[in-house]
């Protein structure tokens, strides 16, 4: 697998148009039925500044990803991937997803995920990448997940 800058609408839609389940799940949970309209406003502000992943052998796009700046120095970080995303090698992946968040922490004081709580793939990915669950931004379907100051999410 390996990621770039997305270029090509094709390859949003292809991601949005074949969403593994959990993904879709969660953005209903999160938007409702309408949570398409709801991504495709999201991804056209963010001017094309987030990532496609392909997989290398067919180049077929598998997943985007990136940064929604919350306010200075705070942003949440989204992932939508299909069922194919597991046919790459996601110990690469998880080892790419750290380098980046990594890099994302030199403009960024906190990062945060909310995170669907019956996905417990993401849970596990996103303590593997030294996330932390916060106890006090919760509810019965989602946590935030964050890396950095928390505090900086109630100022």
């Amino acid at each position: 697998m390996y990621s770039e800058l997305i270029r090509k609408s094709k390859d949003v839609t292809h991601v949005l148009n074949n969403l593994c389940n959990d993904t879709e799940l969660e953005l209903i949970a999160n938007f409702g039925t309408d949570y398409r309209n709801h991504v495709q406003t999201e991804l056209k502000r963010l001017q094309r500044k987030y990532n496609v992943i392909k997989l290398k052998d067919n180049n077929e796009p598998v997943g985007l990803y990136g940064l929604i700046p919350v306010k200075k120095r705070v942003a949440g970080m989204f992932l939508l991937t299909t069922d194919n995303l597991h046919k790459g090698n996601v110990i690469r992946f998880l080892r790419g997803c750290k380098k980046q968040i990594n890099l994302w922490q030199n403009d960024y004081d906190l990062i945060m995920d909310l995170q669907y709580k019956k996905n417990e793939t993401v849970k596990k990915w996103l303590k593997t990448l030294g996330f932390e669950a916060s106890e006090m931004f919760q509810n019965d379907n989602f946590q935030v997940y964050y890396k950095g100051n928390i505090g900086l999410y109630n100022e």
